[in-house]
């Protein structure tokens, strides 16, 4: 009964907590909604492109082909180690 009480307790805090969000992120205020000019202030400036060459080359999947073993070994080894010790 107390698992329910818990389970539904933080339900209510997910959906007011996402209620919260969406309202905040709609909400634009009133100065903002009178000046569209104040809206150009918010934006960014574009920065140059750096000029240093980039070592991976584009395309390239190594780093991913590598993270990739590097995952399957963490997964498999303790279960492999975990079937020799029985």
């Amino acid at each position: 009964m107390k698992t329910n009480r818990y389970l539904s307790s933080l339900a209510l805090l997910i959906v007011l907590l996402v209620a919260v969000l969406a309202l905040t992120s709609f909400h634009q205020p009133a100065v903002l909604a009178q000046h569209t000019g104040a809206v150009l202030t918010l934006q960014q400036d574009a920065t140059p492109t750096p000029t240093t060459q980039a070592v991976d080359e584009i395309g390239s999947t190594s780093g991913i082909l590598l993270m990739g073993v590097v995952i399957v070994l963490i997964v498999t080894l303790p279960l492999l180690f975990y079937k020799q010790g029985k």
